[in-house]
């Protein structure tokens, strides 16, 4: 689960306007409060291989410097996020050719949670509403040429899986439960940790 928060640390200072799709309500980053939400939601210890991804995150830098301001909240993910998502998804065996395959996908993150049934059940459920969400967009690209279904997969990952944290891991709270019931108004998890504040 750290390649999860691997992804969305990478972007998340740096959220700007995108072209097109994957936008976000600007509502969303106004985050109910500060919490962290690592510590509402104990996700399984695993280590992802960085090495394996090493390739991609040289081809596709984490943008230096702060975003652009534009004087509005940012309404997307940033540049580069779906080009970063394609790529760790090829190199996962996740994506051939355009296409996502839900079958791949499911065995890798089941294998990524490890033992815990809770876990397993939970990435299960996430890959398949994932795997909904992306059914329209087929092979649609972004302005830089990338796949936007691989952008919304791995975006919509992690947000799903926070949002369906098991009993066995979630720390009850009203901090907590409001940060659960802010991504189901559709936002998703990357507004929830912190980065600059909108312009």
């Amino acid at each position: 689960m750290k390649l999860i928060i691997v992804l969305v640390a990478t972007f998340i200072g740096s959220l700007s306007t995108v072209s097109g799709q994957q936008q976000i309500n600007q509502e969303c980053f106004t985050r109910p409060n500060n919490k962290d939400p690592k510590e509402c939601c104990k996700l399984p210890d695993v280590k992802a291989p960085h090495e394996k991804f090493a390739s991609c995150m040289q081809k596709f830098p984490k943008p230096s410097g702060p975003p652009p301001s534009s004087g509005s909240p940012p309404q997307g993910p940033p540049p580069g996020f779906n080009c970063m998502a394609q790529c760790i998804l090829e190199q996962e065996g996740v994506m051939t050719n355009g296409v996502i395959s839900k079958d791949a996908a499911t065995s890798v993150w089941v294998a990524l949670v490890g033992s815990s049934p809770d876990w397993q059940t939970a990435a299960k459920s996430a890959i398949d509403t994932c795997y909904q969400q992306i059914a329209s967009l087929g092979t649609q690209k972004d302005s830089s040429g990338c796949s936007v279904a691989a952008g919304v997969f791995k975006e919509c990952l992690p947000t799903t899986m926070f949002s369906n944290c098991p009993a066995s891991s979630w720390t009850a709270s009203a901090e907590c439960d409001q940060l659960k019931a802010h991504l189901a108004k559709g936002c998703p998890l990357m507004t929830l940790f912190k980065g600059p504040p909108p312009q």
